[in-house]
């Protein structure tokens, strides 16, 4: 018997109260397995609060940049090659240029120290903006595999390469599909576990006619999984005045939390007989 699995993650827990208030709701309303908690985000710690108060044990958002210009977030290793004043970069190239190894494993120790020593027992990690998928031409995906394995966390990279196919329309590169393997493969040699496959929403609100069209998306990507482990990460949140002044992306998080409010993705997934589980279920048997 085909067995598909999939975990619902809400990354970005800890950026603002509104994304809290929306991660929160959600695990009560039993709508997600998941979460990733933004440990430099300016709400974090009430973040780990929810955790302690509703009992759950989110991932680690490794971040090593900031998504604003605007509004930076605090290092909390004060990595000199990836920071100015004090913040973490928001510029993404000038960070894959300059990041030194050693200062992205510092950063990341800190980040998951400080889910550690706040009382909470994170059970992944994964990663901000793809900084450390290899994507920027570093291999930091190599100090993730170090940090999954010293901390025995799971890492959220896909095994398969069906992720790379909706997220470049079908056109993945070669080079792109090579350097996938590459990954994968030097993830199994480190002794890293990673889930089957990953599932979002790729594409910026230009290109997203409706909450209809995102809906729809994310019903066909589930409609067809495959087998083994799937995490689909979402970005759910209520509307936050400093973030939707600064990016037209904010809705798109208003539509994903909308979409998991509506039931129609467990209604889904009961028609498709596949199983909601958390991280969790992911250790190394599933290597």
């Amino acid at each position: 018997m085909i067995s598909k699995k999939l975990i619902i993650n809400a990354d970005d827990f800890g950026i603002c109260k509104e994304t809290n208030k929306a991660v929160k709701e959600l695990f009560k309303a039993k709508k997600i397995t998941s979460t990733s908690l933004l440990a430099v985000g300016g709400a974090a710690d009430e973040a780990l609060y929810i955790s302690k108060e509703l009992g759950i044990s989110p991932g680690v958002h490794l971040t090593l940049n900031s998504d604003f210009a605007e509004m930076p977030w605090k290092s909390l290793s004060a990595a000199e090659s990836f920071m100015a004043d004090g913040y973490l970069l928001f510029d993404t190239a000038r960070l894959a240029k300059g990041a030194t190894s050693k200062d992205v494993t510092l950063e990341c120790e800190k980040q998951i120290e400080y889910v550690l020593n706040g009382g909470v027992r994170p059970d992944h990690i994964d990663n901000h903006c793809g900084t450390m998928y290899g994507i920027n031409g570093r291999l930091f995906f190599i100090n993730a595999f170090r940090l999954a394995k010293k901390y025995r966390l799971p890492f959220r990279f896909p095994k398969r390469g069906g992720f790379l196919d909706g997220y470049f329309k079908g056109k993945a590169p070669a080079l792109i599909k090579v350097a996938h393997k590459a990954v994968v493969l030097t993830g199994r040699l480190m002794g890293a576990a990673l889930p089957d496959d990953i599932i979002t929403h790729p594409y910026p609100m230009k290109d997203i006619a409706d909450y209809k069209s995102l809906e729809k998306y994310y019903l066909d990507a589930v409609t067809g999984l495959g087998e083994g482990v799937t995490e689909l990460f979402l970005h759910p949140s209520y509307d936050c005045r400093e973030f939707s002044a600064l990016t037209k992306e904010w809705k798109k998080r208003q539509y994903e939390l909308e979409f998991l409010f509506s039931g129609k993705l467990e209604k889904r997934m009961a028609d498709e007989g596949i199983e909601a589980v958390s991280y969790a279920t992911l250790n190394k048997n599933n290597i």
